[in-house]
């Protein structure tokens, strides 16, 4: 498989504000380099208290560049007993990768950049140079947390059909737009271009984190590149558990479709009166217990308010002047995650019925938002859990108060 770019002979014409961009994330005569995650290394330095040296931070950067190449030149990891195709595509990847153009044939390039760089960075930390305007801050890929999906919990990655339907129709009540006017091949590029930045995002963290979890001094390396040419024995066994790691993160989205949480049927009475009023006891009853976030109607007026995961990690309640650190480093100001007022009928992630299912069953990954438990065939009487019929009823309950509909009113 080859790693050379398509050639691309004819540069379009963009508007001024699209060329500065393009010059500020680096696309202007020389090859532009992903940025290093300086928050999450200095955020693991403090925690250990041991500070990688230039040589050990760069052996983390040969590392990356090597696996997964460049902004505009992308690269497809190989790894031995995974068929890494199946996830990363190199035509699609060189598609949406480099500065926007487009060759003799009039196939358009640079799609990243052009349509989601200036809100999610070059590298797909949330941190364009839109993001501090914008709130909710745009999405961090490079944790492979993705809020809105039909995969259970923060580990389970979504599958490409929820990153395609988040392109396509945007998220309601964010800046997150619809992209529905570009071709399913174009957003199918922007797919695999996404999970190319999370799946390298993730390798990054897990190389910063055994940096400095394994090296015991300034003179330790992780990976010597210098031996790839001199002692290959030896590179490629410092090589193996890095390579493993790779194989680890990639497999996990490969497994992503089989994850799937299973949608049933709806009871025939979900939405009707009765099926709603159910729903609405659900709602303010202990077992869901919905009402402790988004209040007794459904505003977003109860009583637990948090930060998400992309703050927590940064952000000591007891001590604020921690965060100055990350702050200095590019980190973005963290905001409270406060729970969605159902009342003004806008449902980030789709409102679909078995969209709100899949909140319900599945929780928000990396929010305070938390998976309910079905109730399993073997439960006992006294066991304190919803069964799918449940879910449904809270699902309509939500659909009525998103429709306008007063929650105290009765049905």
């Amino acid at each position: 498989m080859s790693d050379a770019a398509a050639p691309r002979t004819d540069i379009t014409h963009t508007p001024a504000w699209l060329f500065l961009l393009v010059v500020a994330a680096g696309c202007g005569g020389n090859e532009s380099q992903f940025p290093t995650n300086r928050v999450y290394l200095r955020q693991q330095e403090l925690a250990a208290k041991f500070e990688l040296t230039d040589r050990q931070r760069q052996d983390i950067a040969e590392t990356l560049d090597h696996l997964f190449g460049t902004p505009d030149a992308p690269r497809v990891p190989r790894l031995d007993g995974v068929d890494v195709a199946q996830v990363l595509q190199l035509d699609k990847l060189q598609t949406a990768a480099g500065p926007v153009s487009s060759d003799q044939d009039g196939r358009h390039f640079g799609l990243y950049r052009k349509h989601c760089a200036h809100c999610h960075g070059l590298s797909g930390d949330g941190a364009g140079p839109s993001a501090v305007f914008l709130d909710p801050y745009p999405r961090d890929f490079r944790r492979g947390i993705f809020k809105y999906k039909a995969t259970p919990g923060p580990l389970a990655p979504p599958t490409d059909d929820d990153l395609m339907r988040a392109i396509r129709s945007g998220n309601p009540g964010s800046a997150m737009p619809a992209f529905d006017l570009l071709s399913d091949a174009e957003m199918e590029t922007l797919v695999c271009y996404v999970k190319y930045l999370a799946i390298r995002g993730e390798v990054e963290r897990a190389l910063i984190f055994e940096s400095i979890d394994v090296l015991e001094d300034e003179y330790d390396r992780l990976v010597d590149w210098a031996l790839r040419e001199r002692d290959e024995e030896k590179f490629e066994t410092q090589m193996r558990p890095l390579l493993a790691v790779v194989r680890g993160v990639v497999q996990r989205w490969q497994n992503a479709p089989g994850q799937v949480t299973r949608v049933p049927p709806p009871p025939t009475d979900w939405d009707a009166p009765e099926g709603i009023r159910r729903g609405r006891d659900l709602f303010a009853g202990k077992v869901a217990n919905c009402a402790k976030c988004h209040g007794l109607t459904g505003r977003g007026d109860g009583e637990n308010v948090d930060y998400d995961d992309w703050a927590r990690e940064i952000v000591d309640p007891q001590n604020p002047a921690a965060i100055k650190p990350y702050l200095a480093l590019g980190a973005l100001a963290p905001r409270l995650a406060r729970p969605r007022n159902l009342a003004d009928g806008i449902l980030r992630g789709g409102a679909r019925p078995e969209d709100m299912y899949y909140r319900t069953v599945n929780g928000i990954a990396g929010t305070p938002m938390p998976a309910i438990p079905l109730r399993p065939a073997d439960a006992k009487p006294d066991d304190q859990l919803l069964s799918s019929d449940d879910v449904w009823h809270v699902v309509a309950y939500v659909l009525w108060i998103a429709g306008g509909n007063e929650a105290k009113v009765d049905l």
